[in-house]
């Protein structure tokens, strides 16, 4: 029999969920994507490369806005003396961290360096600089290692144990005295009881008076120096004290 038409007022019947009709357009859309990403088209999550660490970076960097590098304080110039060229060269190392250099960048890194030397060490690069010489780096490494041939102390221990016997607290915080004393400590090759001794001759009087009345012992320069830093903050909350006007009256 002939089948006729489907009349406009009556409505096509749908057709059942799970039917054939809708399998076949569930694999024409199927077919319909894996076309599209064959001819070049968005790839499909099984074949979306992994990127590592480093390729990320910039993506986000992007998204966020812009790159937020810290801000890098000016480093300070090396004059070229022997004892002063091992913190200068801790201090760019740390300086080329904040501006991502620590990998590569061996051109700059030597442009940088070479800008902060100064009378002895400006003298030291200048046949370099106007190319009257070849150099005998070629790298950061290079660099840092003639630096440190030419200007070097001689004789390491030695000279840290001058220098530790004549430091002196002054006019400083117990804090940046300690910190200078462990750095030059480090070469000095002290041990426990010697060093303590130096680091509390170089204290200020009231500190050393301190210790003296204190029965505390310390068993390395750590704790002796950490004793001082509590001594001193606690000498200077009674300074406050005594010198505050309600305390005054109080005493008159």
């Amino acid at each position: 029999m002939e089948e006729r038409a489907p009349s406009p007022t009556t409505p096509q019947p749908s057709s059942p969920i799970g039917s054939e009709e809708t399998a076949d357009a569930g694999r024409s859309r199927r077919n319909t994507r894996a076309a599209t990403a064959e001819q070049g088209g968005a790839p499909s999550a099984e074949t979306t490369p992994i990127l590592s660490p480093e390729q990320m970076r910039p993506i986000l960097t992007s998204l966020s806005g812009g790159a937020k590098k810290p801000k890098a304080k000016e480093r300070e110039v090396y004059p070229g003396e022997r004892h002063k060229l091992r913190g200068w060269l801790a201090q760019l190392i740390v300086y080329y961290r904040t501006v991502w250099w620590q990998n590569g960048h061996d051109e700059q890194k030597i442009v940088y360096a070479t800008s902060l030397l100064r009378h002895d060490a400006r003298t030291w690069i200048t046949p370099s600089a106007e190319e009257r010489i070849t150099p005998a780096w070629d790298n950061w490494a290079g660099f840092k290692a003639e630096l440190q041939r030419e200007f070097r102390v001689i004789n390491t221990k030695g000279e840290a144990r001058i220098r530790l016997k004549n430091m002196k607290q002054g006019k400083r915080s117990v804090t940046e005295y300690w910190n200078e004393f462990r750095l030059v400590a480090s070469e000095a090759e002290l041990d426990d009881s010697t060093g303590g001794d130096l680091l509390l001759g170089g204290m200020i009087a009231e500190l050393e008076n301190g210790w003296g009345a204190s029965i505390e012992e310390y068993e390395d320069l750590e704790t002796l120096a950490q004793w001082a830093i509590r001594k001193e903050t606690k000498l200077a909350t009674v300074r406050h004290i005594q010198g505050s006007p309600s305390t005054k009256n109080i005493q008159r």
